[in-house]
């Protein structure tokens, strides 16, 4: 299998579903893996589950499209590891540095994660830096520079904007080169092109949804609810394939009314 991709629906009773199927253009898109949570639970949990349950069955992918909500550092380092090329939006760098353009962002500092220290643009060398953990216990690593290079720093006004030296906060090595790579990928048109296929899993959804009643749970607890949303899997995937064996092509990306007012070009 070569490309699936993710998405989640939740019911009324308080479960999300989270549907893989395969998106290869010559093959039918059946539903791959199907897992069922509470639906308070963040969907970048399931990530890690859906290529564990993949990798189980032999059906490891060569890349994994997933929406934002399934990306994060973590997954992508532990998606790089199982030989995964995990493809989705992630969060850009929200650090007033990056969002406004002008300032020194983390990318621009040197990182010698040999001996533990950064290399400011301005060439000025970090004190040596603390592993920590923050308030998710996740582990970081936390940097800074001294206040004594920082305060005559004649570009200080494009760095912090702190009465003390800048600090910084680093995901381990793996993490970070990971997260760096995916941030640089997802401007260009070549990603934008290929994460384009993710679409079709959202009309996944709202075929489960409308046609197979995929948002509301018939019985009470959550093995239950799992084995409804594997009985609806199969539903749609036997329709799938007789549509497939039919000829019958994919329905095109529908139209909101308020689209088709659109005078054409």
């Amino acid at each position: 299998m070569d490309s699936p991709t993710n998405a989640s629906a939740c019911d009324e009773d308080g479960y999300k579903v989270h549907l893989t199927e395969i998106c290869d253009t010559d093959a039918p898109h059946v539903i791959t893996n199907v897992i069922t949570a509470p639906s308070p639970g963040s969907d970048y949990e399931a990530t890690d589950q859906v290529q564990e349950a993949l990798a189980s069955r032999e059906l490891t992918p060569a890349v994994h499209l997933a929406d934002k909500g399934y990306m994060s550092a973590h997954n992508l380092a532990r998606a790089d590891r199982r030989g995964i090329e995990l493809l989705g939006p992630m969060m850009p760098d929200n650090a007033w540095q990056s969002a406004e353009g002008n300032g020194f962002a983390v990318s621009d500092f040197t990182i010698d994660w040999d001996n533990r220290a950064m290399t400011c643009p301005t060439g000025a060398t970090s004190l040596p830096w603390a592993n920590e953990t923050d308030q998710g216990g996740t582990p970081v690593i936390r940097a800074r520079f001294s206040m004594r290079d920082c305060k005559h720093c004649l570009r200080r006004d494009l760095c912090t904007r702190g009465a003390k030296g800048r600090r910084i906060t680093l995901r381990p090595r793996e993490e970070h080169e990971a997260l760096q790579r995916a941030r640089q990928r997802q401007s260009t048109d070549e990603w934008q092109q290929r994460y384009s296929h993710r679409a079709g899993v959202e009309g996944t959804i709202a075929q489960g949804v409308k046609g197979f009643g995929l948002r509301r749970s018939r019985y009470r607890g959550i093995a239950k609810t799992h084995l409804q949303h594997l009985l609806i899997s199969a539903a749609m995937n036997l329709a799938r394939l007789d549509a497939w064996l039919a000829g019958t092509p994919l329905a095109p990306t529908r139209t909101s009314h308020f689209a088709a007012l659109r005078p054409a070009a």
